[in-house]
């Protein structure tokens, strides 16, 4: 094996990466599952570990992309917690359908989007989130995920599927009185 690469650029400092990207891993945290009240601790995690390891980061992927694995790797920690999902995807199943006045507003389609985006299996909610949500490609995907480049767009297809089927469930389901 040869050296690591090194960067040709120097490690931007936190706080620029902070405010640069703050509102990108808040979004991703939301749609790895996190529950809307337990964001706020897990962006404060996540920046405590681009703390502890920017100095390390080597620009292998792009800082978006790195700051992404680490979201998805504080996202499984704080899912590890089986109660806290349990009660998390209780509250989803239980919110209320939009009325027919405001069928498409922004709280209902996130609430629609999240519930969707829970049907997913982790593998897939991962790729699908950074191809179809941030508009991301297969090959950084890949890189950074560590495996190879069928595997997501085989992850990206069971993905697009998955959330075909239950979107189509979702609009079967019968509506609920505001």
């Amino acid at each position: 094996m040869g050296a690591p690469e090194t960067r040709s650029e120097p490690t931007p400092p936190l706080a620029e990466v902070y405010r640069a990207h703050h509102a990108f891993v808040w979004r991703s945290l939301l749609r790895l599952g996190l529950p809307a009240d337990r964001v706020e601790d897990a962006v404060h995690e996540l920046f405590l570990v681009v703390a502890r390891r920017l100095p390390e980061f080597a620009g292998r992927s792009s800082l978006r992309t790195w700051l992404f694995a680490i979201a998805v790797r504080v996202a499984q920690s704080f899912r590890r917690d089986a109660g806290r999902e349990r009660r998390h995807l209780a509250r989803l199943n239980h919110e209320p359908r939009a009325g027919a006045s405001d069928p498409y507003s922004q709280r209902d389609a996130a609430v629609v989007l999240y519930r969707l985006l829970a049907r997913l299996s982790e593998d897939q909610r991962v790729v699908y989130i950074l191809v179809e949500l941030e508009g991301m490609t297969a090959p950084e995907i890949a890189g950074e995920l560590g495996v190879k480049l069928p595997t997501v767009y085989t992850r990206l297809r069971a993905a697009r599927a998955a959330m075909e089927r239950a979107a189509s469930e979702f609009c079967e389901e019968p509506r609920r009185s505001p």
